[in-house]
């Protein structure tokens, strides 16, 4: 068995003549000679690089989603879904007047003069249905 006496006590380390007499040189050359730009350069490049694309093209898909649903409505075809028992429970519950509905409508004189047929034109309604009518809303004549 060996002893540790017996390794002989060579170093196997060499160190250039002079080394640590210029370190301190070259570790200060290094530091000055560093990227001496603003720390926010780095963030704008990565900001101009990746989040202004994305910015664009979610703009650009939006103003594209927007454009794209302009399809036309028939007014006339919307209503007609709208059952009239649900059209009179919601303006039962809102605090809608009659006055408050004519001031949002603009009447054309052909709507008016529909209008008017439809409320004052005369209906063959026999004598059975106006009393199931007037029992329906327990009213009398």
């Amino acid at each position: 068995m060996k002893n540790l006496e017996n390794i002989p006590k060579k170093n196997i380390f060499e160190v250039p003549e002079g080394y640590f007499d210029k370190l301190p040189g070259v570790i200060q050359t290094r530091v000055t000679e560093r990227d001496t730009s603003p720390a926010w350069r780095g963030t704008w490049s990565w900001s101009v690089r990746y989040a202004l694309p994305i910015l664009v093209l979610a703009g650009i898909g939006i103003f594209w989603y927007q454009t794209g649903s302009d399809t036309p409505v028939d007014v006339a075809e919307e209503l007609g879904k709208i059952q009239p028992s649900q059209l009179g429970m919601y303006l039962e519950d809102h605090d809608l007047t009659t006055e408050d509905l004519v001031e949002t409508v603009t009447w054309s004189t052909r709507d008016l003069n529909d209008l008017e047929k439809s409320v004052y034109s005369t209906y063959d309604v026999s004598h059975k249905e106006i009393e199931r009518i007037l029992d329906e809303y327990n009213a009398e004549l």
